[in-house]
């Protein structure tokens, strides 16, 4: 697919609209493709696509992970209608990793605590 030199709208507009299309259809968490991936395929820049791809993430139609590329945000047929757009992905998996590092954090408390009293040898 390539954007239309006769479209008015700009050529990332053009590539965000195809793109919230196709993921409609995807699961939340789905991984897309990569920026020059996508570049290859709508015949542009990696720049322009990832302009395209900003604008999907101020709508919250999808979400950037720094060294790991853009997932679907919201679950297929929700509108996002009072819907935070900085809310991650996984929710219950961001909850889990944060009771760990709690648990660690109490862990790692109770170590320095008993490394700083005098031992009972």
């Amino acid at each position: 697919m390539t954007v239309e030199a006769h479209d008015p709208r700009p050529k990332k507009v053009q590539i965000a609209d195809a793109l919230r299309d196709e993921i409609a259809a995807l699961p939340a968490g789905h991984r897309l493709a990569s920026l020059r991936e996508l570049a290859e395929r709508f015949k542009v820049t990696t720049v322009t696509v990832g302009n395209a791809l900003k604008v999907l993430t101020d709508e919250g139609v999808i979400v950037s992970v720094p060294t790991r590329g853009y997932f679907v945000q919201t679950p297929t047929g929700t509108t996002g209608a009072g819907k935070d757009s900085s809310e991650p992905v996984n929710r219950d998996e961001i909850n889990a990793i944060r009771s760990e590092i709690q648990q660690l954090a109490a862990r790692v408390a109770e170590l320095e605590k008993r490394s700083q009293s005098p031992s009972s040898a």
